[in-house]
């Protein structure tokens, strides 16, 4: 079994370690945080691997997860050189960053350098560890470290997809503008409900319903016909009403309604809505309100 040493076990890195951990797929090796209390639970956590206290004295392995933030890989990746020009074999080092391309890992020298990136929202690892399977991982890099890694991810039950260095970025822009910015977009409409005087824990209650149906609705039928509201009914006076309400109540609100307002037409558009309604709806959300 391979030996996997971990750098940086926060919420993704002590997920994995504790999934492959568990179904017998990697030997946790060492373990690094940046204080040694934060790798003491994360080894707790996984059931397994030694905590260390420096990276020099990290132990030899065969798989190297970096799972620092992605401003700290390159700096890591460089302190790891000398290491690994001590070691007879070259081990295969990954990164988890969904924006950064293996590459940044260059300075690790012969190693074999791969980035995978699951598609999942690691804020609570002990959920990650019963919702982690059925996830999609982006893996990019090196043939021989990509296969390793594949393996790896499919004996946790995920979905593997291949990248290009060069679709990373987008691809990453992509998964941040629908699961990051859909929490920013829930909490400007908690903010909204608490303006209309309901409290958060009685709007959060009322949304959850009709979030999640909506997201349901996105998987099964599509955006396209997904989109409900005013913007596909033509209701060009409901539309003006909210901005003048949100004009006062939150300007910053009222511009980032006015931006998802426009780039909402061409899919209402598709849905039948009317070229007069179309024209007339673009000029009410160009226009800020005098």
């Amino acid at each position: 079994m391979r030996t996997l040493n971990i750098i940086g076990a926060g919420r993704l890195g002590q997920t994995l370690a504790a999934l492959w951990h568990r179904r017998g797929v990697f030997a946790i090796g060492g373990i690094l945080n940046r204080q040694t209390a934060s790798a003491t639970r994360a080894r707790a956590f996984i059931g397994a691997g030694t905590v260390i206290d420096t990276l020099h004295a990290m132990p030899p392995a065969e798989i190297w997860l970096l799972a620092v933030p992605d401003d700290r890989i390159e700096a890591t990746a460089t302190a790891l050189a000398p290491i690994f020009q001590t070691q007879a074999a070259h081990p295969l080092v990954f990164h988890c960053s969904g924006a950064l391309p293996a590459a940044v890992l260059t300075h690790c020298g012969e190693a074999n350098l791969a980035s995978a990136h699951p598609v999942h929202s690691f804020a609570d690892p002990r959920r990650s560890l019963t919702d982690l399977p059925g996830a999609t991982v982006a893996l990019e890099g090196a043939p021989q470290g990509v296969k390793v890694l594949e393996s790896a991810f499919l004996a946790l039950d995920c979905r593997c997809i291949h990248l290009s260095p060069e679709q990373k970025v987008l691809y990453h822009a992509g998964s941040v503008m629908a699961c990051n910015y859909l929490t920013v977009l829930l909490e400007q409409s908690l903010q909204l409900f608490d303006a209309a005087g309901i409290d958060r824990e009685t709007a959060m209650r009322l949304l959850e319903p009709i979030v999640l149906q909506t997201a349901r609705n996105n998987f099964a039928l599509g955006p396209e016909q997904a989109l409900t509201g005013p913007l596909v009914r033509g209701d060009l006076a409901t539309v003006a009403r909210q901005l003048s309400a949100l004009q006062h109540a939150s300007p910053e609100t009222e511009r980032l309604y006015r931006t998802l307002g426009l780039a909402a037409l061409p899919l209402a558009k598709n849905t039948g809505l009317s070229e007069d309604a179309l024209r007339q709806l673009q000029t009410i959300l160009d226009e800020p309100l005098s």
